[in-house]
Formats: C-alpha cells, sequence, structure tokens
C-alpha cells in the first residue's frame, strides 16, 4: 500500500492556469463592470426612480425577485465592485428587515466565499513558496485565532470588505470557520443598513428636499445624495465597534492567561 504523502507527491501538479483562473475571472468581471460604466447603475437616483416598479415586479414575482436581489448582491461582492451598502438599503426598502436582512447576509456570505476561494487558490501555493518566514509566522497566528480575528475584522466598520476577504484566504483559513463567520459577522451592519431601508421613505424625503434646494440655489449638479452619516450615526458606529472588540476578548483573556502562566513558572 502506498503511503499517502507519497501517493499525493506522486500526482501531477495541476496546470497553473486553473489555479489562477477564478481570479483572472473576477478581475475581468471588474474590469468590465468600470468598463460598461456598471457603477451608473447602482445609485440613488434611479432606486428612488424605479422603487414603484420595481415594489409592483415583488408583488406579483416575490420569490424570483428576492433570487434576483441575492444574486446580484452576491455578484456585486464576488468582484469587490462597490454597492454591496447600497443593496443592503435596497433590500430593506424593497423586502423588508426579515426578507432584506435574510437575503443581504446569504448574498454578501456567498459572494464573500466566491471571493476567498479564488484567491486562495490563486495566491495560497505562490505565498507558501515565496513568503519569508515573518510573513509565516503571522499567517500562522492568525489562523491560530481566525474566528476571533474575523469576528471582529467582519464586525469593525472600518475594514473594507474585501480586504477581510483577501486576508482570510491569505492566512489560508478554514473554509468552514471562514463561512459561518462571515455569516455571522456581517449580521449586526446587515440589520442596522437593512432596517434604514425599511424606512427609505423618511430618508429619501430629506434627500429629495436637499436637492430641491441646491436647485432653487442655481447648482449645475444637483444629485440625491443620501450620506452614510444619515444611516450611521456616531452612536451606532459606537456599538458596531464595540461589538467588533468584543470578538477580540477571548484572544486577550487567553494571552493574558498563557502569560500568567509563564511569570508562575519562572
Amino acid at each position: 500500500m502506498v503511503p499517502p504523502m507519497i501517493e499525493a507527491a506522486s500526482k501531477p501538479a495541476s496546470p497553473p492556469w486553473r489555479r489562477y483562473a477564478p481570479i483572472g475571472a473576477i478581475a475581468l468581471a471588474l474590469a468590465l463592470f468600470f468598463g460598461f460604466r456598471l457603477d451608473r447603475y447602482v445609485s440613488f437616483d434611479l432606486f428612488v426612480d424605479s422603487r414603484p416598479p420595481l415594489m409592483a415586479f415583488i408583488d406579483a414575482h416575490f420569490l424570483l425577485a428576492l433570487g434576483g436581489f441575492v444574486g446580484v448582491y452576491a455578484a456585486l461582492v464576488a468582484i469587490s465592485a462597490p454597492g454591496a451598502t447600497f443593496m443592503t438599503l435596497a433590500g430593506g426598502a424593497l423586502f423588508g428587515v426579515a426578507y432584506g436582512v435574510a437575503g443581504s447576509v446569504v448574498a454578501a456570505t456567498l459572494g464573500a466565499c466566491a471571493l476567498f476561494l479564488a484567491a486562495r487558490s490563486a495566491i495560497g501555493e505562490t505565498l507558501v513558496a515565496r513568503a519569508g518566514p515573518k510573513v509565516l509566522h503571522l499567517r500562522d497566528k492568525f489562523s491560530e485565532h481566525a474566528v476571533g480575528y474575523l469576528l471582529f475584522l467582519r464586525m469593525s466598520p472600518l475594514f473594507p470588505f474585501w480586504f477581510v476577504n483577501l486576508a482570510a484566504a491569505l492566512a489560508d483559513v478554514p473554509f468552514r470557520t471562514f463561512l459561518w463567520t462571515t455569516a455571522l459577522g456581517v449580521l449586526p451592519a446587515t440589520f442596522v443598513f437593512t432596517a434604514a431601508g425599511a424606512s427609505m421613505d423618511e430618508i429619501v424625503a430629506g434627500a429629495l428636499a436637499r436637492r430641491d434646494a441646491c436647485r432653487a440655489a442655481g447648482g449645475a449638479v444637483c444629485k440625491l445624495d443620501i450620506p452614510l452619516s444619515s444611516i450611521v450615526t456616531p452612536k451606532i458606529f459606537g456599538v458596531l465597534v464595540g461589538l467588533s472588540l468584543f470578538a477580540l476578548a477571548p484572544i486577550a483573556v487567553r494571552r493574558l492567561w498563557a502569560a500568567r502562566k509563564r511569570l508562575a513558572t519562572k
């Protein structure tokens, strides 16, 4: 019987293009996204004008509409295109809090997993082959406390979503850990933005008033601007940061306990 290590080593290595094809497809999709100016469709102006027909379609084809929402949202996250926050708000405005939160969490998790797997396939072996001992040591430390670090990064509003996906891929985090920490970690912020989207009428009313005032003042470019500060107040921002820091508590306790044991043995 051939030992597993020898058997694995005897298998021919997969061609490089297979490892780089997924991340290459994502890069191409992102280039096409901006090349065809699809980012202009992710705007509040267009959404406010399109909301009545969208609501009519949702009333007639709810499951199809919710599936389409999840698909578009997941695709945006997978290619790291801007618009995730907008989609979360739109989910609340179109589907309400319950379905909006569920659809957004599923979409964000699916998109994040797609980017994570593509990046790990393309970068993982290269990192191991070329990285120095310090980089590998940092990767091992991250993997050792992957749950705490990932929940912290996901819950904190300070780190871009795509950055967390790539950091986890570089750290070689197990896929199962990445999956459930992503779903749980995005939940607080998703609830905040979805709830804000569910009260879209009030937010839009203020934005319309600002746009009308701009036009009355003779402004050349008066867009329907909805600043993030009108949704994420300093109090909510502080709560999200506090939750993210709470995720680091087990790591801090573990390190303090280890340090205490080292001092006790001296």
